[in-house]
């Protein structure tokens, strides 16, 4: 299988490359440090498969114009937090699978392998989660109570938990700064709190409940 590789540390990259080569299975056809030179490299290249780290600048972004230039490649994202927001972010955004931070070398090739064969990965252990926020989007279970945020709203209580400011929000999320704003003013009006870590600590609350 072809594979594109895009994360922003050269080292990282290549790194990834090496193994990948080794194991026989893959074809390695480009790398990139960057999201639009990942972009046109996938876009040069038409790769059965795309590896992207997660912290490479531009986020969810990244996987949204991958699917629109090669629709045909499929996309793993490497590093992505156990988080049942984030990864239904990158489910939407066109990810055919994750390799969660702690993942080893054997879980990122048997992830890239089952991508590459067209089955969907999704550890069990998020599995609940994906089905009940599936429902949420589609209108089957309801919005979360204590505000009842949309799930972009969800997603941007994430980010803000982790510790990102509004332009890194909007940097993750393909969105303007203003609307990342507007968002975080709704936010604050649903849950009635004032301050960033007001609504971090709901979201771990929520979490913590199984309950996001």
């Amino acid at each position: 299988m072809r594979i594109v590789i895009i994360a922003a540390v050269r080292l990282y990259r290549e790194g990834l490359a090496d193994v990948l080569r080794h194991q026989g299975t893959f074809t390695v056809t480009g790398t990139a440090g960057s999201g639009p030179a990942g972009v046109e490299c996938v876009r040069r290249h038409r790769p059965d498969l795309v590896l992207v780290d997660s912290t490479t600048p531009g986020g969810v972004g990244i996987l949204t114009q991958l699917r629109a230039v090669a629709p045909q490649s499929r996309v793993v994202v490497l590093g992505v937090a156990e988080d049942v927001i984030e990864i239904v972010a990158c489910v939407e955004a066109g990810a055919a699978g994750y390799v969660p931070r702690d993942g080893s070398i054997a879980d990122l090739i048997a992830t890239l392998e089952r991508a590459g064969r067209g089955e969907a990965v999704c550890p069990p252990a998020v599995l609940a989660g994906l089905l009940h926020r599936v429902a949420e989007m589609t209108g089957g279970g309801g919005f979360l109570e204590s505000g009842e945020l949309t799930s972009r709203e969800l997603q941007i209580v994430a980010l803000i938990e982790n510790g990102l400011t509004n332009r890194e929000i909007a940097d993750r999320l393909s969105m303007a700064p203003s609307t990342v704003k507007n968002h975080i003013h709704n936010i604050f009006d649903k849950l009635q709190i004032r301050r960033r870590a007001e609504a971090a600590a709901w979201a771990r609350r929520h979490r913590d409940q199984g309950r996001v």
